[in-house]
């Protein structure tokens, strides 16, 4: 007979906390430890069909409409990120992501021996550093203008086309147009690596993830850059006085940069 309950999984600490009170992802059950050797998984007992079709109606969501997730079912990611919250504010955790189900607590004993050692050198990267997140906005028709004034080149080929003839100035245009689309897009990857490399400097780790589509992050710009940085406590004033830095010296070249965090290093797992 198949089991209509199973474990919830959190993530992996290397203590349970000392006032252990937090309601699981199904806001009823408690979330509790299960300790091995060393180490222990927090988890919660959940209903599996239940789980399955709050899953099922979040993703629909999201593909419908952008943003959809944070009203309606999307309820239940906000509650698993409180969870791993509230679990940081006590020790370090190793989260696991969204939807991490186990069997049984015989199969959470046996995850916990066969990863013991992954497990342990996460948690001591993770240990008084958290993730910190960047994404990189830009508006292409202000970035355009701003390269126009910027660039000699073509702000000379502009004066040179209005001498000439109709049909002449005409091509020089188009020819115009084909370079300075080009020099946009390699000025663009140069400053968000620019960018990337700065930040990083205070960072512990540093990685790029995928920008996503404007279907997604429901902006009016596109996203150019999007990545993460594993911060230490004592290094986090001094990131975020970076950040602000650059975000006032690119402004005027009309990119937006969000700086956000703390948040549970998923992304260095």
């Amino acid at each position: 007979m198949i089991s209509k309950h199973g474990l919830y999984a959190y993530g992996i600490v290397d203590r349970s906390p000392k006032q252990l009170d937090i309601l699981g992802i199904d806001k009823k059950s408690k979330v509790y430890p299960l300790e091995g050797e060393e180490l222990c998984v927090m988890v919660s007992k959940i209903e599996l069909d239940k789980f399955q079709n709050q899953v099922k109606k979040l993703f629909s969501e999201l593909t419908k409409t952008a943003g959809a997730a944070q009203s309606g079912s999307g309820a239940i990611l906000q509650a698993h990120e409180d969870v791993v919250d509230s679990l940081m504010k006590d020790t370090t955790v190793v989260p696991f992501k969204f939807g991490t189900i186990l069997k049984n607590e015989k199969a959470a004993s046996k995850m916990l021996q066969d990863y013991e050692e992954q497990f342990k050198s996460l948690l001591a990267k993770f240990t008084g550093r958290a993730e910190w997140g960047l994404k990189v906005y830009a508006d292409n028709q202000e970035f355009t203008k701003h390269m126009v004034q910027a660039e000699p080149k073509f702000k000379n080929l502009e004066e040179k086309r209005e001498k000439l003839s109709r049909g002449t100035a005409y091509l020089l245009g188009r020819k115009m147009e084909e370079d300075l689309n080009d020099t946009v897009v390699t000025r663009l990857a140069e400053v968000s690596e620019i960018i990337f490399q700065e930040l990083r400097k205070d960072a512990y780790e540093a990685k790029l993830n995928k920008s996503l589509p404007q279907k997604l992050t429901a902006k009016k710009k596109e996203m150019i850059l999007n990545t993460v940085y594993l911060i230490e406590r004592e290094k986090v004033a001094r990131f975020c006085q970076r950040g602000k830095r650059l975000i006032e010296k690119y402004a005027s070249m009309g990119l937006d940069l969000e700086i956000s965090g703390p948040w549970p290093p998923y992304s260095f797992t």
